[in-house]
């Protein structure tokens, strides 16, 4: 099938729900690199606060690539899954389902499959 060369306008707001993702899991990541400094500042330092902290930083860094590098992917039938894998991520968060329901319902439709060669 032949890839669309008009730009379908729910690509533009997939755009910025990945970049406001990977702001977020960037700052997860920030978080888990200074949570352990802070709490060494305090009065009682825990150890559990060393695997908070790690867990923060790992989790932030896998998540923050994947939704980093989804905007510069090239438009295919394997993208357009990929997209859709982080929007349904996404959707595990309640915070997130205002932005992601809609960014669904307009993914789904048959002018961004074409767009995607789907």
């Amino acid at each position: 099938m032949e890839i669309q060369n008009d730009k379908p306008q729910v690509y533009t707001w997939f755009v910025v729900y990945c970049v406001l993702m990977a702001l977020m899991y960037l700052a997860v990541t920030a978080m888990g690199i200074f949570f352990p400094m802070l709490s060494q500042m305090s009065s009682r330092p825990q150890p559990e606060d060393q695997i908070t902290g790690i867990i923060y930083t790992v989790f932030g860094v896998i998540f923050f690539i994947p939704f980093a590098i989804a905007p510069f992917l090239k438009p295919g039938p394997g993208v357009w899954v990929y997209d859709l894998v982080l929007i349904c991520l996404g959707m595990t968060s309640c915070c997130c389902l205002p932005i992601t329901i809609p960014l669904l319902i307009f993914w789904i439709k048959p002018e961004t499959k074409a767009y995607f060669g789907k």
